[in-house]
């Protein structure tokens, strides 16, 4: 994974890790317990991005940026 690849999955990872009081040390293992949705989600909220998960999952798929599978992969 590239430096950019990781900083994301780390500052996605301490984001839901902070609004949900959890203590997961991969993102892998939290998109396991949560999904991958659901933890894209909360990231966005985090971020001030309410209610946009499923349109902008949605232009992600259509565009072939993202494969569900690739989510937390």
């Amino acid at each position: 994974m590239d430096d950019l690849m990781e900083s994301t999955a780390r500052n996605v990872l301490e984001a839901f890790n902070e609004t949900k009081n959890t203590n997961y040390r991969t993102l892998n293992d939290a998109c396991e317990e949560y999904g991958a949705e659901y933890v894209f989600d909360t990231w966005l909220r985090y971020e001030g991005i309410v209610g946009c998960t499923r349109d902008i999952l949605a232009v992600l798929h259509a565009v072939h940026l993202l494969k569900e599978a690739d989510m937390c992969g």
